[in-house]
């Protein structure tokens, strides 16, 4: 409850801010910006704690509200002139009339990624990322893990196939080898120890939502992200002044593409890096007010603490900063692009101290010349220091050749009227484009393989025509963008976004929806893009070149509405399974299950996790003599005699089957669906420890049930007792003590029987009443499986302690632990 007042009051302090802000804009618009903006402020506050290895979900919570309330101070003494008249605070537009197109678009849209893809497990990035969430909500907060039980294991043949088992069964579970370059990874606890791949900044959102609502619904925030991405894209066509139909058929078209739909449905960061670059568009579109071009780098500084592909993104920044000072001579762009490339050089120390392993690995597209993991620090500081002295001084030449006459507009109006600008900005457009189709000539026989062209994806997921037309149309009235620094914007962001990035970045997709997920980030930029560049053409163009992409992507949309990609266990099964899992079980799973539970029955449970080894035939029973209790969870159907079955269910295994796909572009039409058993049993043959909760069934000569205990009612009361040939210690736990001064006694002797053989006796006297009793037992009174354990004690009246209670009561038994003696 007070984490759940924590974020209300953290996401009410920051929609105030924007709201405030935002003032001379509609409400709606603050509210969603204030929205947005909590979620950067939670990426902040969690890349800060994971960075000093303090993070908890409580405390990115409160740090996300510490960083709005800090906000909002600052928003209001900015705002000030007459801070304590609310009238004079919000002056904002409350019409909902001119949001209607993205209100109705939403309500269109949202049942499309309403319905969430189920758990993945390890082996995969989402799975990973859900993974991590789930520790994180259990407790599991430390930047490198151990896996405890490694360190219970006695010989080196279980060692070194444990180790194995971590090695084939945690894939993204990072082990670097010893010769890696780790800067903070302590290979002293064990060969075990690892870091979770990827920067966990997304898993703590998946953590803090899965806190608020449950953990299958940890995904949930990612429909909020959707919403909010529709918004924007009309936002910014409307602060690119373009027509109603143009703004209407922009959010349709962003909000209808099939990879944004799939994006949105499954637990990868792409939805949210799918708000930094519109984010950043919106601030640079937004002439309301100058100050709100510096707001700009607020997008860029989160995808420092969000993403480590941010390094083949800071050239566009630095780019679009660099042009917007020449074009407008103002000292914020100066300031900006310095500023942007230490940002990114923090943000890879940062990226490196909390996951270095993944962060250098990355890096491996630059890794030419030499360059490699053992120097890329170097080459990143060296490039990073470089990149800004030359931002610096190109600032300097610039202001040093700026007249005192300057004028922005003029110089805006004679850089359209400049036929070798005009010229360049149609190459820009014209070249990478006959690079790419050149290339694809040379590299694929076929259409099957050259659509999966990256620029064709981009086209097919922002209205199949709608972008290639209007590519056509930007290189035909290119002054178009030239007349507008908020258009040149857009059209560098297209530029380097989706043709630099379609040509030597990402040139094709494996298959999709996986590997189109890499699309996601751009495909808004596509969007505005395009319509931008049709916005001449009015709806007679814009409304059937949109309606074709809507009605071609409607079967795939459609299919993925219905159902789930990329799942391999329903969130119901796992919550299933760890309610019958004791934290002092130990849990045996099936290599079939292994990447998906065990470090979920682990984090959730806290037992002791292994994997099942088949070609150890004693694994079980060794495992049974340390700990006690096996939970076993396996596809196959243990026989009676040595198991009960405590759960079985059938789990559905989703995935991409990249077979029935379409023709035009390769989006799947269909999933590989394959339905699995999963089944609990616990290992009844040897068990060391029963207690009266767990193993009522195997009592007799006891009354009912009492929460965690029950009393023997016979002088000779018996349990059930799954052995192998061993001498032992027993020690007996009692739910409570005896009420010996009402019985008028000052001792009670309790003596056990081991198949009809006499162990020894113990008495319950005041110093020790309600204390465990120990007793030792030889393996010569042990048969190998079934034996059976007799408890005697004399009986007393209950009503000495309570009148109304007429039965004869023994002894209150809570559990009987066999532990082997040493």
């Amino acid at each position: 409850m007070l984490f759940t007042a924590v974020c209300f009051i953290g996401v009410v302090f920051s929609v105030l801010s924007a709201v405030i802000w935002f003032k001379k804009k509609n409400i709606i618009e603050g509210t969603v910006m204030g929205v947005v903006m909590w979620f950067f402020a939670h990426i902040f506050a969690s890349m800060g704690l994971f960075v000093i290895d303090k993070y908890t979900i409580y405390r990115a919570g409160c740090g996300a509200l510490a960083i709005s309330a800090a906000v909002m101070l600052l928003v209001l003494f900015l705002r000030r002139s007459k801070p304590f008249r609310w009238r004079h605070i919000f002056k904002n537009d409350f019409s909902i009339k001119e949001m209607l197109v993205p209100i109705i678009v939403c309500i269109l849209a949202v049942p499309f990624v309403s319905q969430k893809n189920d758990y993945f497990g390890m082996g995969q990035d989402q799975g990973v990322y859900q993974t991590q969430a789930i520790l994180f909500m259990n407790g599991d907060t430390k930047r490198q893990k151990d896996i405890s039980e490694y360190h219970d294991l006695e010989t080196d043949q279980e060692r070194e196939q444990f180790r194995k088992d971590v090695q084939d069964h945690l894939r993204g579970y990072d082990v670097p080898d010893e010769n890696y370059p780790d800067t903070v990874y302590d290979r002293s606890i064990s060969p075990v120890s690892g870091i979770i791949h990827g920067i966990p900044t997304y898993s703590a959102l998946l953590a803090m939502w899965g806190t608020l609502f449950g953990m299958s619904s940890m995904q949930g925030f990612e429909t909020l992200l959707f919403i909010c991405l529709i918004f924007i894209v009309y936002f910014i066509c409307r602060n690119l002044k373009l027509k109603p139909v143009a703004c209407a058929c922009g959010c349709a078209a962003a909000a209808f593409a099939p990879v944004i739909i799939w994006a949105a449905k499954a637990s990868l960061t792409e939805m949210l890096l799918t708000l930094l670059p519109v984010t950043f568009l919106y601030f640079m579109t937004d002439d309301d007010d100058p100050k709100h071009k510096w707001l700009s780098v607020i997008p860029i500084a989160v995808f420092g603490c969000y993403h480590v592909s941010i390094y083949t993104m800071i050239p566009m920044f630095v780019l679009i900063y660099g042009g917007m000072y020449v074009f407008t001579r103002e000292r914020q762009y100066a300031v900006l692009m310095p500023v942007t490339i230490l940002g990114y050089l923090a943000s890879y120390f940062m990226m490196r101290q909390i996951q270095p392993f993944y962060t250098m690995n990355n890096y491996s597209p630059v890794f030419v010349g030499g360059i490699g993991v053992n120097n890329i620090t170097v080459v990143v500081c060296a490039l990073s220091a470089g990149a800004a002295v030359a931002a610096v001084l190109f600032a300097v030449i610039v202001k040093k050749h700026t007249k005192k006459d300057f004028s922005g507009i003029k110089f805006s109006r004679d850089a359209a009227a400049s036929k070798g600008f005009i010229l360049l900005m149609r190459l820009l457009v014209i070249l990478p484009c006959a690079y790419i189709i050149a290339r694809a000539f040379m590299k694929y026989s076929s259409w099957n393989e050259a659509n999966h062209l990256a620029l064709w994806g981009f086209a097919g997921n922002a209205g199949l025509l709608l972008m290639p037309l209007g590519m056509v149309f930007a290189v035909i009235y290119a002054k178009y963008f030239a007349e507008r620094k908020s258009r040149l914007v857009l059209f560098i962001m297209f530029f380097y976004c989706i043709l630099v990035y379609s040509s030597f970045l990402r040139y094709d997709i494996q298959y999709y929806y996986y590997y189109s997920r890499y699309l996601t980030p751009f495909i808004p930029v596509a969007v505005i893009f395009s319509v931008a560049a049709l916005d001449r053409a009015g709806g007679k163009v814009l409304i059937p070149v949109t309606a074709l992409g809507l009605m071609y992507v409607e079967k795939f949309d459609r299919y993925l509405m219905l159902n789930k990609d990329d799942s391999r266990m329903e969130w119901s099964i796992i919550e299933d399974i760890t309610d019958f899992v004791d934290e002092s079980d130990c849990v045996v799973i099936s290599p079939t299950y292994a990447s998906r539970l065990w470090l979920p029955v682990k984090s959730m449970t806290g037992a002791k996790v292994m994997v099942e080894d088949a070609e150890d035939a004693e694994q079980i029973d060794r495992l049974t003599a340390r700990y006690g209790r096996v939970i076993m969870i396996t596809e196959k159907n243990l026989d009676e005699a040595d198991h009960t079955a405590l759960y079985s269910n059938k789990l559905h295994h989703i995935e991409d089957d990249m077979v029935n796909t379409g023709k035009i572009l390769p989006f799947a039409r269909s999933f590989w669906v394959t339905e699995e058993d999963i089944r609990v049993f616990s290992y009844d043959k040897y068990r060391f420890m029963y207690t009266a909760a767990g193993d009522y069934a195997k009592m007799s000569g006891v009354s009912q049930l009492e929460s965690f205990f029950c009393w023997t009612d016979s002088e000779k009361a018996q349990i059930e007792c799954g052995l192998f040939p061993g001498d032992y210690d027993i020690t007996m736990e009692f739910g409570c003590g005896l009420p010996l001064d009402k019985m008028g006694k000052d001792r009670v002797e309790v003596t056990l029987l081991m198949n009809g053989e006499k162990i020894g006796t113990q008495a319950i006297t005041p110093e020790n009443n309600g204390k465990p009793l120990r007793f030792e037992v030889d393996s010569e009174q042990i048969e190998d499986g079934e034996n059976i354990l007799e408890i005697q004690s004399p009986l007393w009246s209950a009503s000495v302690s309570n009148p109304a209670d007429s039965r004869q009561l023994g002894i209150a038994i809570q559990s009987v632990r066999f532990s082997p003696a040493t």
